[in-house]
């Protein structure tokens, strides 16, 4: 049965559970089954349908969300038109700028222009702006940096953003990092040097994205002078709004733009990113891969270079777990919330991020909520790696009994450094992050370990 569900061979499982229904012992495991494959499935009115004479708190549960889910389904192209809907309305709400300018394909670095303190980027739909420092001046940014902003904001859908990269941009001599306050960027800040840049990217727009937690780190950085933090608003996370998407950036880059286009003004000669192990030597949290090899990797440094920056991952050695135990040392806990929803002092405990970030730090959360059940049971699992290494943190196996076989052996591993991971970073950067992580963490005595993960095969990565 555990190995039909986890294969996703749904009616299979089912099949197997069903034979243990009348087994008292075997009763609760057998429903949970049979409720999550139908879950998994999407197959909510069956949900419904079995569950109508079970009465445990897991079938309940899940009925009640079905229910929900069919009431949704019902309106699905409803409410897919009113989303649309409220999204062009927020666009057509943005500001513009009083001289307009015609989009360019070919010349990207055309594409931008300022007003006062603002620097607006044209592109097909309509317009996008940074607010910048009072003396930023755009004139005075290389055309390369530009170009590369142009890249990471619309490479996805302009093929011609990926033009050759005007020359002569050299390398500055200070690095930054794009900051989002969170725990993986704080580790990432805190085993980066002192004299980094902390580039904040604020939504200039309401959302469900709450910006308390963020700001409450921030301001104890500024006010002490720790570090310095530069916050900037801008509205480009809608531009993937016109092809279909949510609002978000546009690649895993677009999140430092502000950082680029600011190369110049503080002689920046490296942007750093806080991508831990989950995301640089594991593929989508899960399988083992020699990211120096992958043609992201390759292509991106290559890029950056070609704009005169180092393309940095200080925190690549590093897993979520270790990041964990970087920022719980470090003398910026209290201050640090990963919870996007919370009220400036606490995160809402119910959400993923307060699951496998707050939740090993101690913190309130409850593993009961729906989305925390939900995510936990849908498969392959989310953040796979580090999720399995929470719930053994949190000692919450009985949660998950469809996860026994990937719980089995300890995983204290994926709390330490992965020493390979270090040969990421350039000079003169390196010297000053391996420093740091050796200071909070010992190194893999067992590389196998991570190098060997490959969780849920059946699975297309």
């Amino acid at each position: 049965m555990r190995r039909a569900y986890n294969a996703g061979r749904w009616d299979a499982a089912r099949t197997h559970a069903s034979h243990l229904l009348s087994r008292p012992s075997e009763q609760t495991l057998a429903r949970s089954v049979i409720v999550r494959s139908y879950w998994n499935e999407g197959r909510f009115q069956e949900l419904v349908d079995c569950t109508k004479e079970w009465h445990d708190e897991l079938s309940h549960s899940y009925r009640e969300q079905a229910i929900d889910r069919l009431k949704v389904t019902g309106g699905a192209k409803k409410l897919t038109m009113m989303k649309e809907e409220k999204l062009q309305r927020l666009r057509d709400d943005q500001p513009q700028p009083k001289v307009p300018i015609n989009w360019s394909a070919e010349h990207m670095d055309a594409n931008f222009s300022q007003e006062g303190s603002r620097v607006w980027f044209r592109y097909p739909e309509g317009y996008v702006f940074w607010d910048m420092p009072s003396d930023y001046d755009l004139q005075s940014t290389h055309p390369a940096l530009l170009c590369l902003t142009a890249e990471v904001l619309l490479s996805p859908w302009i093929s011609s953003s990926k033009s050759p990269l005007p020359k002569g941009r050299t390398l500055g001599e200070r690095a930054s990092l794009s900051f989002s306050a969170g725990t993986d960027s704080t580790a990432a800040a805190a085993v980066m040097g002192d004299s980094t840049l902390l580039g904040y990217h604020r939504r200039s727009f309401d959302s469900m994205l709450d910006h308390r937690n963020a700001e409450r780190l921030i301001n104890h950085l500024n006010s002490t002078g720790e570090r310095e933090v530069l916050s900037i608003s801008s509205n480009h996370e809608l531009i993937r709004t016109n092809h279909g998407k949510p609002v978000g950036f546009s690649t895993d880059f677009a999140c430092a733009s502000h950082l680029l286009l600011l190369a110049d003004h503080f002689d920046l000669g490296a942007i750093g990113f806080g991508m831990p192990i989950d995301n640089t030597y594991l593929w989508k949290g899960r399988k083992f891969r020699k990211f120096e090899e992958t043609q992201y990797y390759t292509y991106w440094t290559k890029r950056f270079a070609q704009a005169g920056l180092d393309l940095l991952f200080p925190v690549s050695s590093i897993s979520e777990a270790g990041a964990l135990m970087v920022v719980k040392a470090s003398p910026w806990l209290e201050h640090l919330n990963s919870c996007m929803r919370g009220d400036g002092v606490k995160g809402c405990g119910r959400c993923w991020k307060c699951f496998h970030k707050n939740g090993p730090l101690g913190r309130k959360m409850d593993p009961h909520s729906k989305e925390i059940q939900i995510l936990l049971n849908k498969m392959p699992l989310r953040t796979a790696q580090h999720a399995l290494w929470a719930i053994q943190k949190l000692k919450l196996e009985h949660l998950v009994p469809h996860l026994s076989d990937e719980l089995k052996s300890p995983l204290d591993w994926w709390e330490e450094a992965y020493r390979p991971g270090l040969d990421l970073i350039q000079q003169p950067w390196r010297d000053i992050v391996q420093e740091r992580t050796e200071k909070w963490l010992p190194y893999m005595q067992e590389e196998k370990m991570l190098q060997c993960v490959n969780l849920f095969p059946q699975y297309p990565v």
